[in-house]
């Protein structure tokens, strides 16, 4: 990562790391996977209806924090270019989760699955440059 996305990531990690009992490698904000697809289609098509569809229990969009031994979810407000966390809305042991990821195209996609069987799929857009600090997150869940 060059020094702007080392930035970018540091101002994540510190937004989520008062939230945490252990030191938080990587954060990022996410979307439940095809949200910004179906926004666009309600948006256009339907007048704005449907746009806030979830596809999980999780708030959406999601923070997704990474430690050594967990993995976080929290909600959260933007607040211009820093974040809000605002509640923990999951926790899991980092060494249970299968991660699932699809790095292509202009959105990282990946797929969070718990032994009991929950999963999350979740999207990063990368565009305008973020692809370095998608990776960097994704390497760090993964990893």
């Amino acid at each position: 990562m060059n020094e702007k996305q080392k930035k970018q990531m540091a101002v994540m990690t510190d937004a989520v790391q008062p939230h945490c009992d252990e030191n938080i490698i990587a954060a990022i904000t996410c979307s439940h996977g095809g949200t910004i697809a179906r926004t666009l289609i309600a948006k256009i098509f339907l007048g704005g209806f449907g746009a806030s569809w979830g596809t999980s229990g999780l708030p959406n969009p999601v923070f997704i924090a990474v430690g050594k031994k967990n993995v976080y979810a929290f909600s959260y407000k933007p607040r211009g270019f820093k974040f809000k966390i605002k509640k923990e809305v999951a926790r899991w042991p980092k060494n249970e989760l299968r991660v699932e990821t699809d790095m292509t195209g202009k959105m990282y996609k990946f797929k969070l699955s718990t032994p009991s069987d929950e999963s999350y799929s979740l999207e990063i857009p990368v565009m305008f440059g973020g692809r370095e600090l998608a990776q960097f997150f994704l390497d760090s869940l993964k990893g």
